[in-house]
Parts: structure tokens; sequence; C-alpha cells
């Protein structure tokens, strides 16, 4: 590629996380800085109630075709914030695009769609409305910037799924001077065919696609993805299972199948092992203001089990983990066993706000806390100065050394705290039941004193300062002692790698991205700490009773050998799921596009 060239990476997930694409786009960006500096801008679309934690804006543009672009949009009414997404660990330029289009003008864009396309819009469907606005506007920008642009720069645009791909057809169609890739890390037509239909994956070459998606009411969204992934100059994906899926929905093969990856790479095994005794503390805490109010709860002989993900209650396997956890719950109460299960489920769903429940248990367990510490500090010298002198071997009488207005400070902490409820399974005020509290409730998962399984059921992202847990969700992952991941539908999975990857033992699914690659990559008798429930040519009656093995193993191990096995992959396993590594395929899938797009000019 030429030394100028500008790569704009637009993605729906830009500032507003939803699922895994969101980690990618995050976990990426320090290697695209690395990479190509002030000459990366990532494009995604601005909702005030998600974009503002992470944004800061920037009043000037720096790049002079830029600012003339996102000028003429303001002019025309288009709301378009420019400025900083303030992560972590990088610092990258955003363009935040109002996905609003006014009614004439949608409805311009919508015929123009239909003609060139065939994109139906004849049924109401508000969001694919909104990807429309957003394609219509970033292509109006797109088209502006590159024609600010001197002939000798180049400028490439990374699409990745269907939402932030409205703007590719047409930038192909008017031959503007852009390169484009679309990126597909899923299908539409896959996620839901994969939850509704039987044997999906054996039947791929012989769905209809265009029959399904007008069944299944999602006719307009799939003509946008068909539509980007066709014209693209470049189509990649993550798995050989979206690579089939694109040759039939598509009609077209992609050019790269390329795996997903993360920015930082594991320290060693000490490392791993402490930071998860840490967090672990961490977790312990909040298990214990949860729980303690309504009964005696120890943490010693407790494990801590967890699956997240997108909700998707079929192709993500929830409905597996949760049977399986039942059928868990049920064998431990038979067998009398002394450990207990707390698992926690975390997905995001629409929620009023935190129960205030949780929120009281958790102060007054904090100001608990505060007391006993308080205590301690006092006892300490009052008990010296009375056994300093003593003949006898035998301690004082505590209470008689404990300061009264302590003392009863004290009683009444402890009364405060005490609630005759159970511990709650839902951690906030969900704004209506869904299939994940349906279960709960039918199953007898109560939270109550005898049942060995705990329920924490999570309905937002983990972060420190919003979580109940007090804790970011690495932090929490690096917590836990086991994922569990039996997904249905899963192209790549990055919640099972990203725990395995950081050192906590993972269940995943033989049907997921990931754990097709660690069966390509890993012999099964070297897989510790990464097992695999064979989904593929099993019915969900045989995954529920193959998970419940599984788990039930976890427990035995650590109840004989007080043993928690952590994950260690080899550093030639670890390097190919890192950036730094997966770049250089980036790097020729760009380089692939730019010719593709002037194949005359014979530059690259």
């Amino acid at each position: 590629m030429k030394p100028d060239t500008y790569l704009f990476e637009i993605s729906w997930e830009v500032c507003n996380q939803i699922g895994g694409l969101f980690t990618y786009i995050r976990s990426k960006i320090p290697t695209m800085l690395d990479t190509y500096g002030d000459r990366y801008l990532l494009i995604g679309p601005y909702f005030s109630d998600k974009s503002n934690k992470h944004f800061r804006p920037l009043r000037d543009i720096e790049n002079p075709a830029l600012a003339e672009a996102v000028r003429f949009a303001r002019e025309l009414g288009f709301k378009v914030h420019y400025g900083y997404w303030m992560l972590e660990d990088a610092r990258p330029k955003v363009l935040l695009i109002e996905p609003v289009l006014q009614k004439e003008r949608s409805h311009e864009v919508k015929a123009r769609l239909w003609s060139r396309y065939g994109i139906s819009s004849l049924r109401a469907d508000s969001f694919r409305d909104e990807v429309i606005a957003f394609g219509e506007i970033t292509r109006m920008i797109l088209e502006k910037t590159v024609s600010s642009m001197t002939i000798e720069q180049d400028l490439i645009t990374h699409f990745h799924e269907w939402v932030s791909a409205g703007a590719l057809p047409d930038l192909h169609y008017d031959k503007v001077r852009i390169a484009t890739i679309f990126n597909a890390h899923a299908t539409l037509l896959g996620r839901y065919l994969a939850a509704n239909e039987d044997n999906y994956f054996q039947h791929i070459p012989e769905y209809d696609w265009q029959q399904k998606a007008y069944e299944y009411g999602i006719e307009g969204r799939v003509g946008i993805e068909r539509a980007a992934a066709r014209e693209a100059n470049v189509l990649v994906t993550n798995s050989d299972v979206t690579s089939q899926e694109c040759e039939f929905f598509f009609h077209r093969v992609p050019d790269y199948i390329i795996r997903n990856g993360i920015h930082k790479k594991p320290g060693a095994g000490h490392e791993v092992f402490e930071k998860h005794l840490l967090h672990r503390q961490k977790i312990d805490a909040f298990v214990k203001s949860l729980i303690t109010p309504s009964y005696s709860f120890q943490t010693d002989k407790v494990l801590y089990f967890f699956t997240s993900g997108r909700y998707e209650y079929y192709n993500k396997g929830f409905d597996i983990t949760l049977r399986a956890i039942a059928k868990l719950n049920e064998q431990l109460i038979a067998s009398g066993s002394d450990i207990s299960v707390v698992f926690f489920i975390i997905s995001k769903r629409p929620f009023i706000h935190i129960k205030p429940e949780i929120l009281e248990s958790k102060k007054r367990f904090q100001d608990l806390q505060k007391i006993c510490k308080e205590i301690s500090k006092n006892l300490g010298p009052q008990l010296y100065s009375n056994v300093i002198g003593l003949k006898s071997n035998a301690l004082p009488d505590l209470n008689n050394l404990l300061d009264e207005e302590l003392y009863l400070t004290w009683r009444q902490a402890k009364a405060q705290f005490q609630r005759e409820e159970l511990p709650p399974a839902v951690t906030h005020l969900l704004e209506e039941p869904d299939h994940i509290v349906d279960f709960i409730h039918d199953s007898g998962l109560d939270n109550s004193e005898s049942s060995k399984v705990k329920i924490v059921y999570h309905p937002d992202f983990i972060d420190q300062t919003t979580s109940p847990l007090s804790m970011d969700y690495l932090e929490f992952v690096r917590g836990c002692h086991l994922g569990i991941f039996p997904s249905l539908y899963e192209p790549w999975g990055y919640a099972p790698m990203e725990a395995a990857m950081h050192g906590t033992p993972v269940i995943t699914s033989d049907l997921s991205g990931f754990g097709r690659y660690i069966q390509s990559i890993i012999l099964p008798e070297n897989e510790e700490g990464i097992q695999m429930l064979h989904r593929r040519y099993h019915s969900d009656e045989e995954a529920v009773n193959n998970l419940t093995y599984l788990l039930s193993q976890f427990v035995d191990t650590f109840e004989k050998e007080h043993y928690v096995p952590r994950v260690n992959l080899p550093k030639s396993i670890s390097d190919t799921l890192c950036w730094t590594e997966l770049m250089r395929y980036y790097r020729d899938v760009y380089r692939l596009a730019l010719i593709r797009h002037q194949p005359i000019a014979n530059l690259y």
C-alpha cells in the first residue's frame, strides 16, 4: 500500500457494546494504531446513552478532506460527532453518526436500494431503517472525503456485518474511488435458522435464502447483507462454517478466512493463578453480600461457574447450560456433596435498574466489614494488655474487652443486614421476563439454603463502574473456576477464547469457530482446561447429559483433590490468537482490495 493510505473501519459496535464484535473491534485497535497511526479512523452510530460513556468530542478535525466532508454533512442537517474513543489502552479517533433520515430522503434511499439491488423495504422495520440511514450518511461522508483527497492517496473501507454496510453497495455501483472489504462475522440467516430449524448445519445447501428470509420477516436486512457481501472488493469471514453460509446464501466464496484475536497476551502460569486468587476474593465478597443476609454461606467450598454472551437463548446454548445446571443441582443434593456452585449468567437485556435489595445488601455487607476491622483494631491492644500479666493460659472473655458502643453498633448492623427472603436470582429489575427467568422459576433453582447450585443472572455487561460486582469483565472471568459455552451457532466465540487465554478453564462446543480451531491444533489428551462438548450430530438431550457429566466431573475433581486447573496454552498457540500475528493476513486483504479496485493501475 502507499505510505499515506487511509483506512476507515466501520462497525455498529464502535462505542456501542452489543456482542462479540465489540471485543473484536476494541481488541485490535492498539495494533491498528501502531500500524496506521493518524491514518486510521473508526466510524459507528451515535447513541447518546451509550456513546457518551467512552466518547470525548473534539472540536477540530485534523484531516482536511474529512473535515470538509463532515462540514458538508452537518450543513445538510445531519448530526455527526468526531472525537476520541476513550479505551483503557488506546485513544482512537472515531466518527459517530446519528442514524436518522428525514422521511422524504428515507423514501428516496429505499427506492434506490430496491431499483439497484432488489432490497425490499415494504415490511415495517425500524431497526433496518436505522441501518439504512446510517449507511446513507456514511456513503455521503466517504464520497465527499475521497473527492477532496489527492489522486495519490488511497482510501480503504473495512465494513463489519450488515448493520454497518449499507453504504458499501452504492460505493461500488457509483464507482467511487474507495476499496471495500466486507467482514461477515456471522450471517443473518444463520442466526435465525440455527435456532429454529432442525439439523441446520446438515441442510445449509438445501435452503432457499430468499424464501427463508421472507418466512422470518427479514428480507430487507438479508438484502442489505447480501448486496454488501456480493459487491465488496474482498469478502472475509472467520470460520469455515460462515464460509459455507456465504457460499450458499450469498453465492460467493470468501476470499479469506481469518480467525479472531485478542490484544493482550496472558501472563505466565504463576501470574495467572495469582490473578485468579485476587479476583476470586472480589467475587467472594459479592456472593457473601448476596446470600448471607438470608442464611449462612461459606465460600471456601464454592465453585464459580459462568456463561456469557449475546442474548440468543438457543444459539448461545443457554438452554442446554441451564438444563445441565439443574441436573447438576439434583445430583449434588442427592449425593450430599459439601461443594456448592454459584452459576453466573451474563447477558445484556433491557432492564429498569439494579434491584435495590442488591445494592442495600452490598452496602450493609461493606459496613459490617468496616465494623469488624474496627473491632479487630480495638481488641488487639486490649487483648495484649489483659493476657500479658495473667498467670493462667486461658484467654479472657472477648465480649468484656469490647467497647460497649462498638458492640451495640455491631449488633445493629448485623440485624439490619439480615433478610427473611431468599437471595434474589436476578440482579436487575428486567423490563419483562425472558426465557432465562422462566427457566429459573420453573426448575426450582430458587437459591434456597438446601439448593447446592445458586443462580446469579446479571442482565447487563460487567463493568467496574456500573455492575454490583464492582469489577471489570476480564477480572470476573479470571476469578471464576469454569466458563460454560455449549453454543449451537457461534461462528467464532470470543467468550470462550478470552476465558481460556486468561487462564480460566472452559467447556466449548464443536460447533463454535474457536472450538473447531482448538480441535484442529490440540490433541484431545492435551486439552487440559479446555473441554469439548460435541453437539454436531448429537441431539439436545444428549448434549444436556454430556454437559452434566462434564460439570459433575469438574466438581468431583475439586472435591477430591481440592484442585482446579488453569489453562496455560503454549506460546505457539496463544501467539496465533493475537492481533500482532493476525494483522499480516489483513495486510494481504487490504492489498487485494486495492488491486481489485484499481486493476489497471498495476500499482500494488
